[in-house]
């Protein structure tokens, strides 16, 4: 498939899965077997299965979450997306009981496709922002100590993800 149709593959998945939360779009054009790198799913199983969770624990949160795309850019297999989340807490999230705040962020998608589907992809969005307007980390600059901390388990986080892509090969 060419540039375009995975472009509109992908726009299909972000504003039917996504925006009208239709697991059926998801079987359609997700792989069975399809990777997703990302601080939600990191250390999940491969698959949609793991999709199917992260995609319950969002809508469980903000059942009203709406995902706008502002850039899409696409060149050989890949896809890369930047888009606007926005919502309302109304519902568990991650173990955060609904606070009933608007609630919104940013995030990168960079999406594989093969064969028309997607098997592979790079997700991040401001978590950060996210926990700071659900009132579970303080807003302004962060603490230096806590810079710092957080520095360092990052660092550690991507030298281990470093590891295990040495001993996975096609990841």
């Amino acid at each position: 498939m060419g540039t375009e149709e995975n472009k509109a593959i992908m726009r299909r998945y972000l504003e039917e899965a996504w925006g009208n939360q239709d697991w059926s779009v998801v079987e359609e054009v997700v792989a069975e077997d399809a990777v997703f790198h990302d601080q939600v799913r990191e250390g999940g199983q491969p698959g949609r299965a793991n999709l199917r969770a992260v995609m319950d624990n969002m809508f469980t949160g903000a059942p009203d979450l709406q995902m706008n795309i502002h850039d899409m850019i696409a060149e050989g297999d890949r896809v890369a997306v930047r888009l606007h989340a926005v919502g309302s807490h109304t519902g568990d999230f991650n173990g955060i009981p609904p606070t009933g705040r608007p609630v919104q962020f940013d995030g990168i998608a960079i999406v594989r496709f093969e064969d028309g589907r997607i098997v592979e992809g790079w997700q991040e969005a401001d978590r950060m922002g996210l926990a700071q307007q659900l009132g579970v980390m303080p807003k302004g600059q962060m603490p230096r100590p806590v810079a710092r901390a957080l520095v360092g388990i990052i660092r550690l986080k991507d030298r281990l993800s470093r590891r295990r892509a040495l001993r996975s090969p096609g990841t």
